[in-house]
C-alpha cells in the first residue's frame, strides 16, 4: 500500500522580480498556459497520490485559498499563513507543526520539477538516524543563476557552493524530504536553505536524489515566459468517468471502512479498466460517507480504505485519478452541497479536471446517483 503523503508549498514570496510581469497576483498564482502556476504543482501531488497538502501562503494568500478552498483532485488542502514573512525555514517550521508523517515532503510554489517523490522516500527509508533530509537534486549545463552542490558516491550532499557561471553542475532543484521535527530547535524565523542546510551539511545529514525529468523556476521573467511554452502540454482539458462507491464499485456492507471487508463488483471494474486504458479519460470515485458525520470511522479510516482500494484496483488494471467525498449528513451536520443528490463533488471533480458536462458520465447504483448527474447535465448510467 502507498503511503500516507503529506506535502508543504511554500507559496508565501512577494515575487519582486515577476510584478512588473504579472502586478496583480502572487507569483504562485501567475497564469502560465492559461492556467495559475499551482496548479501544476497540485496536480503532480495528486497524481502522485498525496493525501494533503499545507500551503505556507502570505502575500495575497485569498487568491491561492479563494481557489483552492478545502481540497483539490481528492487531496485536503490547508493553509498556514504568515502575517509577517517569516522567510522559508520559518514557514516550513510552521507548517510541519500541522503535519502527521515521520516525513514531509516540501516543495517551492514557483518551481516546477518532474520529481520522483518515490526514490525520495526510498533514500529516507534506508537513511541513517543523524540524516534530517533528503533534497532533489538537478544537473543543469552553462548556467550562472544557481549555486551548485556536490554529491558523494554514495549519495550524501557534501557541500554547497555560491552562484557562479558554470559549464555543468547539480543544482538544488527546491523539492525536499523532511523528517517532521528536524526543525524543531531552529528559530521562529530563518532561511531553510542558508541558516539550515548548509549549518548541518558538514554533519553528513543531507541526502541527494538526481532527478532527470524537467525542471522549470519562474521567478524570473525569461524563465517565466519558458513555462508557457514547456508546461502547456500538461494544461490539459479532460474527459471524466466517475464512479460511486459502495454499491457500484464494491458490495455495499453499511458504512465501509475495514479493508478486509471489501469485495470489488467485477463488471463495473470491468467498465473502470476500460476507461483507465483511454489516454482521454480520468477515473474518479465520487463518494457520500456519512459515516464520518456519525462518528462510525474517520477521515483518515477513510484514506486508509481508499489507499488500500487502489492497490486492488492497480492488480485489476484500474487506476483511480482522484477521490471525492463528503464527510456530512444532513442529521448530524446540517445541510451542505456535496451530499449526493447534490451534485457538489461531481462540480469540484469537472472544475479540477477541467471537464465539460458533455464529456463527462456518472456511474451509480442509487437515484441519488443519478439526480446529481442530470442536475448538472451528466450522462448517467446505472449499474
Amino acid at each position: 500500500m502507498r503511503p500516507y503523503r503529506e506535502a508543504i508549498v511554500l507559496a508565501g514570496g512577494f515575487g519582486t522580480r515577476l510584478a512588473h510581469v504579472v502586478p496583480d497576483v502572487c507569483k504562485p498564482m501567475a497564469p502560465v498556459a492559461g492556467r495559475p502556476f499551482l496548479r501544476f504543482i497540485m496536480d503532480q501531488l495528486a497524481a502522485a497520490g498525496f493525501d494533503r497538502v499545507i500551503v505556507a501562503d502570505g502575500y495575497r494568500r485569498e487568491q491561492i485559498e479563494g481557489f483552492f478552498g478545502s481540497s483539490y483532485r481528492g487531496m485536503a488542502v490547508e493553509y498556514s499563513p504568515e502575517d509577517t514573512p517569516l522567510f522559508t525555514g520559518g514557514a516550513v517550521k510552521r507548517a510541519l507543526g500541522r503535519c502527521q508523517s515521520d516525513w514531509v515532503f516540501v516543495l517551492n510554489g514557483d518551481t516546477w520539477l518532474d520529481v520522483d517523490f518515490a526514490a525520495m522516500e526510498a533514500a529516507a527509508a534506508d537513511a541513517l538516524d543523524n540524516v534530517s533530509a533528503v533534497i532533489a537534486v538537478k544537473r543543469m549545463r552553462g548556467f550562472e543563476r544557481y549555486g551548485t552542490v556536490d554529491v558523494d558516491a554514495g549519495g550524501a550532499l557534501t557541500a554547497f557552493h555560491e552562484k557562479r557561471p558554470c559549464e555543468e553542475g547539480l543544482i538544488n532543484a527546491g523539492v525536499y524530504l523532511l523528517r517532521r521535527h528536524a526543525l524543531d530547535d531552529m528559530p521562529e524565523k530563518f532561511s531553510l536553505e542558508s541558516d539550515y542546510f548548509e549549518r548541518v551539511v558538514g554533519y553528513r545529514s543531507l541526502r541527494a536524489v538526481e532527478c532527470a525529468g524537467g525542471f522549470i523556476d519562474i521567478g524570473v521573467p525569461e524563465d517565466y515566459e519558458l513555462a508557457q511554452t514547456m508546461l502547456a502540454p500538461l494544461a490539459k482539458s479532460w474527459k471524466l468517468a466517475m464512479f460511486d462507491r459502495d454499491g457500484t464499485i464494491n458490495v455495499d456492507t453499511g458504512h465501509l471502512h475495514e479493508p478486509e471487508k471489501l469485495e470489488l463488483i467485477p463488471s463495473t471494474v470491468d467498465i473502470m479498466r476500460g476507461y483507465t486504458d483511454d489516454p482521454d479519460y480520468k477515473v474518479v470515485v465520487v463518494t457520500n460517507q456519512a459515516g464520518i458525520a456519525k462518528g462510525l470511522y474517520t477521515e483518515a479510516d477513510m484514506r486508509h480504505l481508499h489507499r488500500y482500494m487502489e492497490d486492488e484496483l492497480d492488480r485489476l488494471g484500474v487506476h483511480v485519478d482522484a477521490w471525492y467525498f463528503c464527510p456530512h449528513h444532513p442529521d448530524y451536520t446540517g445541510p451542505c452541497d456535496c451530499r449526493k443528490p447534490a451534485p457538489g463533488m461531481l462540480l469540484a471533480a469537472m472544475r479540477d479536471f477541467d471537464a465539460l458536462p458533455g464529456r463527462c458520465i456518472m456511474y451509480g447504483d442509487m437515484q441519488s446517483d443519478e439526480f446529481a448527474a442530470s442536475s448538472i447535465n451528466v450522462n448517467f448510467q446505472r449499474v
